[in-house]
Formats: structure tokens, sequence, C-alpha cells
């Protein structure tokens, strides 16, 4: 029945202009239109002509759409010729707006053949029949009741080809889904601890930010965030640890040269000059280790990497000891995401095959886009839950801090279900549709059974079969236009 109220609405409701906004002419066809789609890896052609009669003119419009943008084709001219029989046919044609080609064409011989257009270099065929001058068009006669024309119209929309390329619009072939089960919970987002550092007090004193320090500030490997002044506290002061410190790397340095000297008119033994070789090393070490961090008599506590102030873990003019933490600096890296789920998911995470991760915004990022990796602990905790993380790369919107949703899912060896993407589903009351395209300008909205989602792509149970093309872009503006200009009777036919 669905085919047969289709036919009947495509030729009694189709006989005004698809396209809108390029010029037509006024005169009207004694023959239906015939509309042909084909699609290539980079354009979606969409022709409507006349029916082809011997020693009738005809007239075509062609849309050319670019792919995957689904944007009009830009160029100026293509050429057009008829393979059919003994017809002879060719002609350069210019854009009478972007993506729309109009010309006429009057075959001279019956036969079956190819409209080809040649776009970009590419050979787009068209199949065609030429019927003989003595045919004559017989319009299939049904009958319907009114409750069942009006019923079609509610489910059927027409949209202009050119209104689809102002919008932002695709569509796509629902596919026989690959996942078999799946689950999503919830996550927190962090920076994997390369990715950050925690910056600590040198020495007891009180701390003076080093310019205005906010969390979020970007800051610089080496830049100085904090000193410490300890000048007025006499059980650490930094000026006498700095003092006492230089002092034993020059006793040291002094006792190592003269051993130095000593050793080689051995004077003194092998071990004693070792000892004093090892005891002015550490005494080095420890007096440029604190020479960096001393300036001025304050003691200074650098950033040790670039990245930004993540946290800010003591006030201006707070006295610390050695060892405080003073804030978190971080830097955008791999991301560690972790979760909890319920150990009955145990043997299902063995086989875990994908994991896509939902942001508050509800843009997805898959497994391939962010070279995600997982992770399952081998043991529940004390609340029976199994702990999970997640590592990816750091993407844009991923915020440390922050809640993602998880979508884990496993593949099926049976694939059982169609599935669309989640984008081609519109809620109402709901209830979920998908507008499944019969024509680049006819659509059906149907309403679907949902299954399982591995957050990129649903599986539906009913409402579309596999190879149907439907709608994954721009359903909302195709719900909006339903109830303003439903099959609008002067859309889809060529002039």
């Amino acid at each position: 029945m669905r085919n047969i109220l289709f036919a009947a609405l495509f030729f009694t409701v189709f006989c005004g202009c698809a396209g809108g906004g390029h010029k037509a002419d006024s005169h009207h066809h004694a023959h239906p239109v015939v509309e042909t789609t084909v699609y290539t890896s980079d354009f979606e052609l969409f022709v409507q002509h006349d029916e082809l009669i011997e020693g009738h003119t005809a007239s075509v419009v062609a849309y050319i759409t670019l792919l995957p943008s689904f944007k009009p084709y830009e160029g100026e001219a293509i050429d057009v010729s008829l393979r059919a029989g003994d017809n002879e046919f060719s002609t350069r044609v210019e854009a009478v707006n972007k993506g729309v080609y109009e010309f006429s064409i009057m075959p001279t011989a019956e036969a079956d053949g190819c409209l080809l257009f040649y776009v970009a270099g590419q050979e787009i065929a068209v199949n065609v029949s030429v019927e003989g001058h003595r045919h004559t068009h017989e319009h299939e006669a049904h009958a319907h009741s009114d409750e069942e024309m009006s019923h079609a119209r509610d489910n059927y929309i027409s949209f202009g080809k050119e209104l689809g390329w102002k919008i932002d619009f695709a569509t796509a072939l629902a596919q026989k889904s690959s996942f078999g089960w799946a689950v999503r919970v919830a996550a927190q987002v962090t920076s994997t601890p390369d990715n950050f550092t925690t910056l600590v007090a040198a020495s007891a004193g009180k701390v003076c930010y080093s310019g205005n320090l906010v969390v979020g500030k970007a800051v610089q490997a080496g830049e100085t965030l904090f000193l410490l002044e300890s000048g007025n506290v006499a059980e650490n002061d930094a000026v006498v640890k700095f003092t006492e410190t230089e002092s034993e790397f020059m006793v040291a340095k002094s006792e190592y040269e003269r051993k130095s000297g000593l050793y080689a008119d051995d004077i003194v033994s092998k071990r004693e000059y070792e000892a004093a070789e090892a005891a002015y090393a550490r005494a080095e070490a420890k007096y440029l280790s604190v020479k960096r961090s001393f300036a001025q008599g304050d003691v200074a506590v650098k950033s040790s990497m670039a990245g930004y102030l993540s946290d800010l873990l003591v006030s201006n003019g707070d006295y610390v000891q050695a060892g405080t933490p003073l804030a978190v600096i971080q830097r955008n890296g791999n991301m560690n995401i972790s979760a909890e789920l319920p150990v009955r998911y145990a043997a299902m995470l063995k086989n875990v095959a994908n994991v896509n991760i939902e942001l508050s915004d509800g843009k997805i990022y898959t497994m391939s886009e962010t070279d995600a990796r997982i992770t399952v602990g081998t043991a529940a905790n004390s609340c029976s839950m199994l702990p999970l993380t997640v590592t990816a790369k750091y993407v844009g919107d991923m915020v440390p801090g922050s809640i993602v949703t998880l979508h884990i899912s496993s593949l099926s060896r049976d694939a059982r279900c169609v599935s669309v993407p989640r984008t081609a589903l519109v809620e109402e009351m709901g209830n979920y549709f998908v507008f499944v395209q019969h024509t680049p300008i006819l659509f059906e909205k149907r309403e679907v059974a949902l299954g399982a989602t591995d957050g990129a792509v649903v599986q539906i149970l009913s409402g579309v079969e596999e190879g149907e093309r439907v709608v994954v872009k721009g359903g909302v503006s195709l719900k909006l236009s339903q109830g303003v200009a439903a099959l609008d009777p002067h859309a889809g036919h060529v002039h």
C-alpha cells in the first residue's frame, strides 16, 4: 500500500519547481516528469526531465551536490550528451544558479540508453528511455479515500533542493549494525600523571605571588611564580641557609683541591682523595640547587613545565614549611577517563571493541579520533564495582575535572539490526522518527523503534530497512517545514 500511495502522490502532487530560486518558463507539460538520482563518491546528481518522446522537446534540470558536504557544486558549466541508439545530442550547459543546470533535448529515435553528465572530469550516467512518437502515456489511477491521502500528506514532506543546500544537511544509507551489546556510564576526566605537576616550597617562608596569579593563567617553563620570604623568620632564614650552603661548598672545594695536590705527590691515599672528591660533589650539587632558587634574599619557586595554572593551593602572604604544595601546573595532553561498572559486566568487558566519548554538549568523539585505550580492573572495589579507565588523547572540548559519558560496545558476529547515525533521530512527544529519502526533494517521516546505541549510531528495531537513505543532518528543519508546507503542490516539477 505504501508504494501505491507514493506512486499516486508522485504523479499527482509534484507539478512545480523543486529547487526554487532559478527562473522557470511558464508553459505547461502534457507528459509526466521522470526523476533519477545517482550517487558517486564525490557527487549526488538529481535529474528531473520530461518523458523523452521521439520528436518532442523535453526540459531537463540537473542538481549537482558535492559530497560529503552536501553543498552545491560551483562549477560554471558541464557537458551533457545522449547515448541512446541513433540519437545524437551533445551540449555544454551553463549553471543558472550554483549547482543548478537547465537545458532542453529533442531525441530523434526510439531507444534505451544513457544521458551522460561530465562533471569535474567524472562521467555520471543516468539511464533513460526514449519512447516512439505514437506512444501515449496512460496514467495509472488508484482510488484512495480522503483519509488515506490526508495521512500520506502528513507523512511525506517536500523540501526544495536549493533550500537543503542552505542548511546543515546530509543523508546516509541505513546499514546493519556491527555491535552486539552496548553500555553507557558516566565518567570523570583527569590529566594523565605526565601532564600535571605540583609545585612545592623549597624552604620555609612567607608566600609572595610573583605577579597576578589566577587559576587558568598560562605559564612558561622556568617562570617564577612564587617568592618565599624568610628573612623575618630566624629559625628558617633562607639567607642564613644559603650562606651556610655556600660556605660548606667553598670548604669542600678547598679541601678537594688540597687533597688533589697531595694525592698527585703520593702524600695522601687514594681513599682520602676519593672521599674529598665525593664531599665536594655533594656540596656543589646542594649549593647550585639552593642558588638556582635563591633570588635577592628570597627563594624563588619556578614552574617546571609550560602549561596553565590549574589550582592555587596557598594564598598570598601565607607562611609555609618546606615541602608544602603551592600550586598545580597542568598542560594539555592525554586524558584518563575513569568510571565504575557493576561486576556483572566483567565478562562483557573482556570483549570490548569500541569506546565512544560523549561530552556534555552532546558532541561524540570516536575511539579512532581519540586513540582511546581501555583498561579494566581485575578486582571489584568495596562497592562491588569494577574500575575502568579509558586513556585518550586531548581534544579541545574535553576539560579535566568534567563529567562525560562513555559508550562501551562490543562487535557482533551476526549483525542483525539496521543502524543509523544518532543524529538521524528526531524526537516528538517521547516518540522517535527518522526522515527516509525517496528523492532528494521528497522525504517520508517514519516512526522507529530503537535498540542499543554506541553513542554514534543507534540500532533500529523497526521502521527502516537496510539500504534506505535517511536524513542524518537537517531533520529538525524538515520537521519544522512539515507544518508549514507539507507536500507543496508546486514542488518537484521541471520547467
